[in-house]
């Protein structure tokens, strides 16, 4: 199951036509009428370059996923993440947890939630996202020295 978690990473990050997402991913540095000339300038020049930046981070996390192994006997599969790397799955898995949350339309207190009854929908979609909140931490701890 954490083998499929991993490879979803690259999906979920996807915002795609989802404009709950684009918005979450790509927000304006402001709102404020009186700089609709900034918020142009940064729609025009850094939206493209977060995308760039965001593709890169999934395509490092999908590149180092192609290279995970399984064991023929156990079935076991395990995957080794360079440390350079880690930055990259640190955003790559924030933005997928950032348009996960959007799209399903996720609210604080979905999260307080411990367990969900068997059968319910939510369930998959909240072990993804508290999974990827614990590889963020884990890589976050890694690369501080702890």
């Amino acid at each position: 199951m954490i083998t499929e978690l991993l490879r979803r990473i690259g999906p979920s990050a996807d915002p795609g036509n989802n404009q709950r997402a684009r918005d979450r991913l790509y927000s304006p540095p402001t709102n404020d009428p009186a700089e609709a000339n900034f918020a142009e300038d940064w729609q025009e020049y850094v939206e493209p370059e977060l995308a760039r930046l965001f593709q890169s981070a999934i395509e490092v996390i999908e590149g180092d996923l192609k290279k995970m192994h399984a064991d023929p006997v156990t079935g076991e599969a395990t995957v080794s993440i360079p440390s350079d790397h880690l930055e990259a799955w640190i955003h790559g898995l924030n933005q997928a947890r950032l348009v996960l949350t959007e799209r399903h339309k996720l609210q604080d207190e979905d999260f307080d939630v411990e367990t969900l009854p068997a059968g319910d929908p939510r369930a998959f979609l909240l072990l993804q996202l508290r999974i990827y909140a614990q590889l963020q931490w884990l890589f976050l701890r890694y690369l501080e020295g702890h």
